[in-house]
């Protein structure tokens, strides 16, 4: 039996560039476009009407932040197209939920590649615009926070230290005491004593502490794409 296509609704304000993102969706056997509107408000009546698999919008390169919170309630995966390297945008598109963002500039391939990933329950963020926003969230977190010197990071554990760097990957509890087989009461043990350690007192001073003494990695700005959801939820916390 043959897997029924993808169901997608197209919004974006320019019909040219809708028919011409039709025509190219519609070269893939396995995507069918169903629905297309020009502004999210017109939309509702096709989202209500049609079993949609996952809406891509075209947003555009001014203003668009704006009609972002429409998005927020869908329970509709939503990929998004910018055009623009903006990082406020691409905060905004994290904290309320996106499935994915893609630049416009990105091959065919990767677009529907970006589709797939997305529909099958995963996300889809390009690392550039990953790397680019948890730089700037780093940032904007220390000019109002003043963190304990790096050299307090010596005395924390090897454990310890493998705890926070799966925390930064966007680990919870369950999930690492799964990966480094200890029993999620451990991992609480082993957060008390890092957040002491460190004079810390949530996840989210942890993550940024961790990015800015490189405790861990930043995430790269060059490569392929987070398709297994971990960066985002580091920067999710970030968010929070």
């Amino acid at each position: 039996m043959t897997n029924s296509p993808i169901k997608i609704l197209l919004i974006g304000d320019y019909s040219i560039f809708r028919n011409a993102l039709r025509m190219l969706l519609e070269t893939d056997t396995s995507l069918r476009v169903v629905g297309e509107a020009a502004q999210f408000d017109t939309a509702v009546d096709i989202i209500s009407e049609e079993t949609l698999d996952l809406i891509l919008v075209d947003l555009p390169d001014f203003g668009g932040k704006d009609l972002l919170p429409f998005v927020r309630h869908l329970k509709i995966p939503v990929l998004v197209l910018v055009g623009q390297h903006d990082v406020e945008i691409y905060q905004k598109c994290l904290k309320i939920g996106i499935s994915g963002l893609i630049l416009k500039e990105e091959r065919a391939d990767t677009l529907f590649r970006a589709i797939e990933k997305i529909h099958s329950g995963e996300i889809w963020f390009d690392r550039t615009i990953m790397g680019e926003t948890i730089r700037q969230l780093v940032y904007e977190k220390q000019m109002l926070h003043d963190y304990p010197k790096a050299h307090v990071t010596n005395g924390l554990t090897d454990r310890e230290k493998q705890v926070v760097e799966l925390i930064c990957k966007g680990m919870k509890n369950k999930d690492i005491a799964e990966t480094l087989f200890i029993t999620e009461t451990t991992v609480r043990h082993h957060l008390t004593s890092v957040f002491n350690k460190l004079e810390i007192t949530s996840r989210l001073e942890l993550v940024i502490y961790a990015f800015k003494h490189n405790l861990v990695k930043m995430p790269n700005g060059n490569g392929s794409h987070a398709g297994n959801g971990r960066s985002r939820e580091a920067v999710n916390a970030l968010l929070v």
